[in-house]
């Protein structure tokens, strides 16, 4: 078996029918689909059942409650190199498959193969902005150097390399988003993941979703997020930081870092009003001092107005900062 895709589910009567109809109609490529059942009481299991499809296998999550649990139990049953991703409301384009595992077998040999999505039934600009944003990061280096920004790879549209997974330890119990957390460590180790350019997922959003109702998915834990796998970063610890923008993200991730014992240098600031003052113990400067002060440190771009994290890569560059080696945009 090339492929094996898991697919838990939990109460999902309503959509799994069709999500496992358009998972069964892949087409030039040797796969199964592992349905894992996380505790539905609904009819989704019975729905399952009622396939004769020697292709698909229905098994009950083994761990604890919950997706990680579900996730972890398809993944220890499979014997396939490459772990597919979907969620039981999405469907799935019939050469989503064949598609990614053809570039998956590329001479680059990337660790994970993404594809472009639509959003389904979308629920707010910002589920709107954040799809845009994700399809337009189509190769290896774009998706590794947007990694603290956002998750850069949706997860229920992703193929991965099994021994890689493996390799990172799978899927794990963390009191933030289990994919991107997932997706760091992964990068952290060197992985590298692409995208195909069609839209190959149809990806259902909704009132629902674990992310709107799930402290997990919130603004908070993503921060704590960032900072625990940034200050895990090889010799970031050693340089420290200094943060363009001194607004309410900057000092929160400032907050993060600081628990997670990183020296924090100093703060860039394009507000006159905070230019002289001192927060968390070091100064604001100018953001034209970006390319004078802290020259050793680490620079983290944490503007949130529209356009600002464009600015600060622009004036990162031009004092000679890297994006991914010594200078990371977070938001």
């Amino acid at each position: 078996m090339m492929i094996s895709v898991l697919l838990p589910f939990r109460n999902a009567a309503e959509t799994i029918v069709g999500a496992i109809d358009s998972l069964l109609a892949q087409r030039g490529v040797d796969f199964e689909v592992l349905a894992v059942d996380d505790g539905s009481s609904d009819g989704s299991t019975e729905r399952v059942r009622g396939f004769q499809d020697r292709r698909l296998r229905l098994e009950q999550n083994r761990g604890p409650g919950g997706i990680v649990g579900a996730l972890e139990t398809g993944r220890k049953l499979v014997k396939s190199a490459w772990i597919a991703r979907m969620d039981a409301d999405d469907l799935a384009h019939p050469d989503r498959l064949a598609r990614q595992l053809e570039r998956a077998m590329q001479p680059d040999r990337p660790e994970g193969v993404a594809c472009r999505v639509r959003l389904l039934n979308p629920w707010g600009e910002g589920m709107k902005r954040y799809v845009e944003w994700v399809n337009s990061l189509s190769d290896a280096d774009e998706i590794s150097r947007a990694r603290f920004i956002e998750s850069p790879l949706i997860h229920p549209s992703m193929l991965i390399r099994a021994e890689s997974l493996d390799r990172a330890g799978g899927w794990r119990e963390v009191p933030w988003a289990e994919d991107h957390d997932l997706w760091l460590r992964m990068l952290a180790q060197g992985c590298r993941f692409t995208r195909v350019p069609e839209v190959l997922l149809d990806w259902r959003d909704g009132p629902e979703r674990l992310t709107r109702n799930d402290a997990r998915y919130g603004d908070e834990a993503r921060m704590a997020m960032r900072c625990h796998h940034l200050a895990r970063l090889p010799g970031l610890a050693a340089r420290g930081v200094s943060i363009a923008g001194a607004g309410p993200i900057g000092k929160r991730l400032a907050r993060g870092l600081i628990d997670e014992g990183v020296a924090l240098h100093g703060f860039f600031e394009v507000n006159p009003r905070r230019i002289g003052e001192t927060i968390h113990g070091v100064p604001v400067v100018g953001s034209e001092e970006i390319a004078t002060h802290w020259r050793d440190s680490v620079l983290l771009g944490a503007v949130g107005i529209p356009g600002g994290r464009e600015q600060v890569g622009r004036v990162a560059a031009s004092a000679g900062r890297e994006e991914g080696v010594d200078f990371w945009s977070v938001c």
